[in-house]
């Protein structure tokens, strides 16, 4: 079958871990868990001004002075949340009845937050289909990890209210200690709740994930501007451009070619060259070469892969920076290998019949010409 890095059972990564504690969005409720707190302690009034000062400074370290690249929209929400009672504090109305500012701050936060959750896939692609911004990959994760934070709220929030209506069903009136456990203790409690849920999830992620594979993103020159998971260079399909590996078999003045693997995510199925993967991150060309050799014939110690070019490829599906290596075998005999669907040995002649007719993966119709003049040159000078 085609060796495509879906189809290879790689060394896995050190165990390092992929998400750090500022995945955690849930932590932009802690000047919410504060003010809950003070508003048992002190004043109402004095309470959400703490609050709302705790919420600005952690914004402006987290932004300007930390430079965090995760963008806490939790944080700012509970800011601008915070920001408006204390406003309404300076105006003559009954912004928020007194004992009430605790569950009137999670119906605040929640609501907005329902909202997000039902526009969730509007609220990602947003930032998906942003173009220019330096920083795209962490908007993306910080949307995503805002629309899980606001899930664990609204169903912790959620069960708040089941049990809040169970207990008015069941045990009206509330007593007066009841009604502090349902409308000061709760609420707090929920915030306290949701950081803790998110960070165990972050954490069962960070010990399920730990082993998987890096890929360097780059640019059209090659040079290394970040790093991604191989999971993603696949499901953020042309989002970033990843280096892959395609190495060439000629033996004899023609090309050897098999089926691309159902499983690929470029052209299944088609007839291609029959060595491909991404590079690793921190992987050299060498390295990477070397390790899809010794896969694919791990019994032979001579294969030497040549460098041919360096070419940026794109599409609907994929988005690649292409090395293309060719290595010539005199001995067919070595190509006979169970690992290749239809394998077989092309002319030039019989390639240039099916050129443009969907039968060749696209990668191969633009390495063709390349290809064409090495097997050429290679046989001119064979006698040599």
């Amino acid at each position: 079958m085609f060796l495509d890095v879906e189809t290879i059972d790689y060394a896995k990564m050190s165990h390092r871990k992929i998400l750090s504690v500022a995945f955690n969005m849930s932590l932009g409720y802690a000047p919410v868990i504060l003010t809950i707190l003070l508003s048992e302690l002190i004043a109402q009034d004095v309470a959400i001004y703490i609050g709302m000062a705790t919420a600005l400074t952690y914004a402006y370290f987290t932004l300007y002075i930390n430079k965090a690249r995760m963008h806490n929209y939790i944080l700012y929400l509970s800011t601008f949340v915070l920001s408006v009672l204390a406003l309404a504090t300076l105006l003559p109305i009954d912004y928020c009845p007194k004992g009430n500012l605790p569950i009137t701050l999670e119906m605040s936060i929640a609501a907005p937050l329902l909202i997000l959750h039902l526009h969730r896939r509007r609220f990602v692609n947003y930032f998906r289909r942003k173009k220019g911004a330096c920083d795209k990959r962490n908007l993306i994760q910080s949307a995503e990890s805002t629309v899980v934070a606001g899930k664990v709220i609204l169903i912790l929030s959620g069960l708040q209210f089941l049990a809040l209506t169970l207990g008015i069903l069941f045990w009206h009136p509330l007593t007066e200690r009841t009604m502090w456990v349902y409308f000061n203790l709760l609420p707090g409690l929920v915030f306290l709740f949701s950081i803790l849920l998110n960070q165990v999830v972050i954490n069962f992620f960070n010990s399920m994930m730990a082993g998987l594979e890096y890929v360097p993103i780059v640019n059209e020159r090659g040079d290394v501007i970040g790093k991604s998971l191989k999971v993603e260079a696949i499901s953020y399909k042309n989002t970033y451009i990843n280096p892959v590996i395609r190495i060439a078999v000629v033996s004899n003045g023609r090309l050897f070619l098999c089926n691309r693997s159902q499983e690929c995510i470029l052209d299944k199925g088609k007839t291609d060259i029959p060595m491909e993967c991404y590079l690793r991150y921190r992987e050299t060309l060498k390295e990477g070469v070397a390790r899809v050799v010794g896969h694919v014939f791990p019994n032979l110690s001579d294969i030497e892969p040549t460098f041919s070019i360096m070419y940026h490829f794109e599409n609907k599906i994929t988005n690649r920076l292409i090395y293309l290596f060719v290595v010539n075998m005199d001995d067919e005999s070595v190509l006979c290998n169970p690992r290749f669907k239809n394998g077989k040995l092309w002319t030039l002649q019989q390639m240039e019949q099916n050129l443009k007719e969907n039968f060749f993966c696209e990668c191969l119709e633009v390495e063709y010409e390349y290809l064409k003049d090495i097997i050429y040159t290679t046989e001119k000078y064979k006698g040599s």
